[in-house]
C-alpha cells in the first residue's frame, strides 16, 4: 500500500506548489479571513501566529485584513522564512512581520501572548498534533482565537475526461485518504469550537497561465509517490500530460481545478 501524501517530502516542488497554490486559491484564504473576522475584530487583534507558514500566503492576508496586528511566522524551515522576510521587505510590511523557525509539535509560542493563531494545510504535518494544539492553547490569551484550515484531499486538477488517469494516479498515490477532523482534538486541548465549514474551490483556468502551472506541479507531485504503483502505459500517459502542461498545451487548453478544504475556528475560554 502506497504511503500517504506528505507535502514536506520533496522539498525541490514544496516552495513553487506553495506559491502556486497561495495564487490558484487565493479566493479559498480570502474568505477563511472572512470567516475568522467575525471573531476576531480588528480593534482586539495586537499579535497573530501563522503556524506552518510555508511561503506566507496566510501570513500577508492577515498582515492586510489585520493592519495593526505584528504578524509572525512560524514554520520548521528556515528557507521558507526567509522567503516570507524577503516577501516583506518587497511589500514594505518588515516592520509588522517577523519569523519564528519552531516546530509546534514539540514547543510552544511564549504563554498567552496571541490574540490569533492561524494554520493553513500545516497541522497534518505535525508528528503530534494534540501536543500542538496544546502548546498553541497555551500561546493563545484567554479569549484569543484559533483558525484551522485542511485540505480534505489534494486537489483534482485535469480536465473531466482525464479522470481515469488522475483517478488512478490519486489511488496510487494514497492522495484520497480520509482528511483530519480536529474537532476532537481541539475540545481536548480545551478550545470552545466556533466554527466549522467547507471551502469548495472549483475553477477552469487556462492551461499557458499559473492553473497550468500548479496542474503540472502538483501531477509531478503525486507522481513522485505513485510511479512505482502506476502501470506503463500511466506513467507514459503522465509524462506525456505533464510535458504538454509545462511547454505544449497541445493536448490541454484548459485545466479544472476543484477541491474543497475544512475550517475550523476556536476559541481558548
Amino acid at each position: 500500500m502506497p504511503e500517504p501524501v506528505s507535502r514536506h517530502v520533496h522539498a525541490d516542488l514544496l516552495p513553487q506548489l506553495l506559491e502556486l497554490d497561495a495564487v490558484i486559491h487565493a479566493s479559498v484564504t480570502r474568505r477563511a479571513v472572512q470567516a475568522l473576522a467575525v471573531h476576531a475584530t480588528a480593534n482586539d487583534v495586537a499579535m497573530i501566529f501563522d503556524v506552518g507558514a510555508g511561503t506566507g500566503a496566510g501570513t500577508f492576508a492577515l498582515a492586510a485584513e489585520y493592519p495593526g496586528a505584528q504578524v509572525v511566522a512560524v514554520d520548521v524551515d528556515q528557507d521558507m522564512l526567509d522567503r516570507v522576510l524577503r516577501r516583506a521587505e518587497d511589500q514594505e510590511v518588515a516592520g509588522r512581520i517577523s519569523t519564528v523557525r519552531l516546530d509546534i509539535g514539540v514547543s510552544g509560542l511564549d504563554a498567552g501572548v496571541a490574540d490569533v493563531v492561524w494554520s493553513s494545510n500545516a497541522m497534518h504535518e505535525v508528528r503530534d498534533p494534540v501536543a500542538a494544539f496544546g502548546n498553541i492553547f497555551r500561546g493563545l490569551r484567554r479569549g484569543g482565537v484559533l483558525l484551522v484550515v485542511e485540505m480534505d484531499s489534494p486537489p483534482l486538477v485535469l480536465p473531466r475526461e482525464y479522470a481515469p488517469l488522475e483517478t488512478a494516479l490519486r489511488a496510487a498515490a494514497g492522495a484520497d485518504r480520509p482528511a483530519p477532523d480536529w474537532s476532537g482534538a481541539l475540545a481536548e486541548a480545551g478550545f470552545d469550537l466556533l466554527d466549522t465549514r467547507s471551502l469548495t474551490n472549483d475553477q477552469v483556468l487556462p492551461a499557458d497561465g499559473p492553473g497550468g502551472t500548479y496542474a503540472s506541479v502538483e501531477l509531478r507531485r503525486l507522481a513522485q509517490h505513485a510511479l512505482s504503483a502506476l502501470t506503463e502505459e500511466a506513467i507514459s500517459d503522465l509524462r506525456e500530460l505533464v510535458t504538454d502542461l509545462t511547454t505544449r498545451h497541445e493536448l490541454i487548453e484548459h485545466v479544472h481545478i476543484r477541491g474543497t478544504r475544512t475550517l475550523w475556528i476556536a476559541r481558548r475560554p
